[in-house]
C-alpha cells in the first residue's frame, strides 16, 4: 500500500519538474509574426476595392485586403487583422511608362494595418501625382530566428537612425546619414553575414511630403553582417534625404517566412547566375535582355498559388526600376515580363536590379 502511494507522488513530482523546465526554456517567436501582400490591380479603384485575389494573401489566411483612392495618385491599403507597430512596407509600381510609387505612411488602425501609397508619373520635364497599379507588402517580426536562412529589416529616418527594426540574432541594426542633403545612408545589419555575396535586398522610399525614390548603391556580405549603402533622390533625380524601408532576406521569402512558404526565388541582375540568385526548390532562375531598359525573368517551379513580386533598383545613379506588367504563371514557372528601368529624364536605363518572388505556399 505504501508503494502505491509513493509512485503516484513521485510521478507527479517528475512531471512538475518537466513542466517547470518547459516554462523556463527561452521562447522562439515565429518569424514573421504577421505579414500581407497584394497587387493593386485597378489604377483608379472604387472605395474599399478588394485587390486581385490571385495575388493577395495574409498570415491569417483570409483574402480581404482592400484599397481606396485618396487624393490623386494616393491610396489607402488596408490589411485587416495584422496590425503592428514594428514592421516595414514595400511597394513597386506596375506600369509601362516612367512612373514610380513610394510609401507615404503606414500605421495600425485598430486591428488593421494601413499602408498609404503615393504614385507619380514623369511627363516631359514635369513629374505629377498620378494613379498607378502597384504591388505592396507589409511584414513584422520579433524574437530570434534560428535558421535556416536569415532575414532582417529596418525603417531608416531621413536624418539617420531607425524607426522600426528587426534583427534575427538580437543585434542592433543601424542607419547612418552620410551628410545633410546627400540622400545617402550606410545601413549595417549585424549577425546576418556570411562568406559569399548572397541574399536579396529590397528598398522603398518613404516620405509624407515629397516625391522620393531610393535604391541600393553598394552592398557587401561579410562574416559580421550585411553592409548596404542606400541612395535616395527627388523627382528631378537630385540627391535628397528621405525615410526608407529596407529588407534583407537570404534563403527566405521577402516577408521573412520559410516552410511555409517553401516556394520562393530571387536574383540580383548584375550577379546572375551567381550566389545572389536563389531558388528554394533548387530549380532555375532565368534572366534575358528584352529591349531598352528591360529584363525578362523566369523563376522555375516556385509559382504555386498566390504570390508576390518586389523590385529595387541597383547602382548607376538616379535610375529606378519597376515592373512593366504584372507577373503571370505558366504552370509552376513565374514569368516576370518585364523589369523596366528608367533614367530621371524619362528615357530607358540600363537595367540593374534586385528582384524577389515569394509564394504563400
Amino acid at each position: 500500500m505504501r508503494l502505491r502511494r509513493i509512485l503516484p507522488a513521485l510521478l507527479a513530482a517528475l512531471l512538475g519538474v518537466g513542466a517547470g523546465l518547459a516554462a523556463t526554456a527561452p521562447a522562439q517567436a515565429a518569424t514573421p509574426d504577421r505579414w500581407a501582400f497584394a497587387f493593386m490591380d485597378k489604377p483608379l479603384p472604387p472605395a474599399g476595392h478588394v485587390m486581385d485575389l490571385a495575388r493577395q494573401w495574409k498570415s491569417d489566411n483570409v483574402q480581404n485586403s482592400t484599397v481606396s483612392p485618396l487624393v490623386i495618385g494616393r491610396y489607402r491599403v488596408v490589411f485587416p487583422n495584422i496590425a503592428s507597430a514594428n514592421g516595414v512596407a514595400h511597394v513597386t509600381a506596375v506600369a509601362g511608362d516612367p512612373r514610380w510609387c513610394q510609401v507615404w505612411n503606414y500605421y495600425p488602425s485598430g486591428a488593421d494595418q494601413i499602408v498609404e501609397v503615393q504614385c507619380y508619373k514623369y511627363t516631359g520635364a514635369v513629374v505629377t501625382m498620378d494613379w498607378s497599379a502597384f504591388t505592396v507588402m507589409y511584414s513584422t517580426s520579433s524574437g530570434l530566428l534560428p535558421g535556416p536562412g536569415t532575414y532582417a529589416y529596418l525603417q531608416g529616418k531621413s536624418t539617420g537612425g531607425t524607426v522600426t527594426s528587426y534583427n534575427p540574432v538580437g543585434g542592433v541594426n543601424t542607419s547612418v546619414h552620410l551628410g545633410l542633403g546627400t540622400g545617402t545612408y550606410r545601413v549595417f545589419l549585424p549577425g546576418v553575414g556570411g562568406s559569399a555575396l548572397a541574399g536579396n535586398l529590397q528598398v522603398t522610399a518613404q516620405h509624407g511630403n515629397s516625391p522620393r525614390r531610393c535604391k541600393v548603391d553598394t552592398w557587401q556580405v561579410t562574416p559580421n553582417g550585411v553592409d548596404v549603402v542606400v541612395r535616395c533622390y527627388d523627382h528631378t533625380g537630385a540627391p535628397a534625404d528621405s525615410w526608407f524601408d529596407l529588407t534583407y532576406h537570404r534563403e527566405r521569402s521577402v516577408y521573412g517566412a520559410r516552410n511555409l512558404p517553401d516556394h520562393f526565388a530571387y536574383l540580383w541582375t548584375p550577379g546572375w547566375p551567381g550566389t545572389a540568385s536563389y531558388n528554394s526548390v533548387g530549380s532555375v532562375n532565368h534572366l534575358a535582355p528584352a529591349g531598352a531598359g528591360l529584363h525578362y525573368i523566369e523563376f522555375h517551379k516556385v509559382g504555386v498559388k498566390e504570390g508576390h513580386v518586389q523590385v529595387t533598383g541597383y547602382k548607376g545613379g538616379n535610375e529606378y526600376c519597376n515592373l512593366q506588367n504584372v507577373w503571370t504563371l505558366s504552370g509552376s514557372v513565374v514569368l516576370v515580363r518585364n523589369v523596366i528601368c528608367w533614367k530621371a529624364s524619362g528615357s530607358p536605363a540600363s537595367p540593374q536590379s534586385f528582384v524577389s518572388y515569394s509564394s504563400r505556399a
